[in-house]
């Protein structure tokens, strides 16, 4: 030990004191100092980070030519142009701009070409003003675009009971659930189920020609227009029905009437053409015999000729029961699958 230490000088040693508690927190702040730079600069990297994902995901609103976009497949209007207060909504954007920007996507395969989910009225106006439409672009898969359709639906003016009608059935037949066309529709939970079979089952028996020429009659509600379906047989007009509606439209009443009155004037002529003149049914079975039935809008009427076919008559009265609870539960079970 001696022989290690023999050529240390003692007094050096004594001379190298021991830190001052001044240095020892020049160190001590010199490290803070750089630890929190370290994490000022990974803050400043998350932030930019953040703001780049920002930047990226923002949609901001541009101006394009409204003859570039084309509406959605799936119409929510019957017929814009026709709207009584649309010239009023065209002179508003005229003199004070579109103030809300319509919803676009773009089209596969066109580029400079897009397609709108809503904002069809704002697009419409600033084609007949010739001006450019403030637009948001958004990639959107086609139940994403019929969804945020209902956005509008929501938000605006509501559309009337036959407008939502064609828009649910036309969503329905595209092969959506009525999850999907109850969000499209901006329906709450709970009324979706029933109100969008409703809405459904009642334009399926109606002819959609018949319904673009009366308009979205938006004082027309469920009731008339199931009243208007119960005189049409399997969404098909009659003759008779065909030749009252084109002598409607050739009318001076027609062209002077709004699409309220325009269904009043062919619910007239239907009901009026069933109880004048009350549909025959004739129906064959076997042996040649033939049963036959008057029709009205209010009831039907049997004829089976007792001396053809005997005991029938009286059969079929003890088995009304039974059949009229069949059709019932056959009816429950199209609701059902509805």
């Amino acid at each position: 030990m001696k022989s290690l230490f023999a050529n240390v000088d003692a007094d050096a040693l004594s001379k190298q004191a021991a830190p001052t508690i001044s240095e020892v927190d020049k160190r001590r702040v010199g490290s803070a100092a750089v630890k929190s730079m370290d994490r000022a600069f990974v803050s400043i990297e998350e932030e930019n980070k953040r703001l780049h994902e920002q930047l990226l995901s923002s949609e901001s609103i541009v101006e394009l030519n409204p003859d570039s976009i084309v509406p959605s497949f799936v119409s929510d209007r019957i017929d814009i142009d026709s709207d009584p207060v649309f010239d009023a909504f065209v002179e508003g954007i005229k003199e004070s701009g579109q103030k809300l920007p319509i919803l676009v996507r773009p089209i596969g395969g066109k580029p400079g070409h897009y397609q709108a989910a809503y904002g069809h009225r704002r697009l419409r106006a600033c084609q007949i003003l010739n001006r450019p439409v403030k637009a948001i672009v958004r990639e959107m898969n086609d139940e994403e675009l019929v969804v945020s359709q209902g956005i509008e639906n929501s938000e605006r003016l509501n559309l009337s009971f036959i407008e939502q009608g064609l828009f649910a059935l036309t969503l329905k037949e595209r092969g959506y659930t009525r999850e999907t066309i109850s969000n499209a529709l901006g329906r709450k939970e709970g009324q979706s189920i029933t109100y969008i079979s409703t809405l459904t089952n009642t334009v399926a028996m109606i002819p959609e020609s018949l319904i673009r020429q009366i308009g979205a009659a938006p004082a027309i509600g469920r009731p008339k227009w199931e009243k208007l379906s119960a005189l049409i047989a399997q969404r098909t007009l009659s003759a008779a029905q065909q030749r009252a509606v084109d002598d409607l439209m050739a009318s001076p009443a027609w062209k002077e009437s709004n699409s309220d009155q325009r269904f009043g004037l062919v619910f007239d002529a239907f009901d009026q053409s069933a109880r004048q003149h009350p549909e025959m049914i004739e129906v064959p079975v076997a042996g040649g015999t033939v049963i036959s039935a008057r029709r009205t809008d209010t009831a039907t009427r049997i004829f089976i000729p007792d001396t053809r076919l005997p005991g029938l008559s009286e059969w079929l009265l003890q088995r009304l029961p039974y059949l009229v609870e069949e059709f019932q539960a056959n009816q429950k079970e199209d609701t059902e699958m509805t």
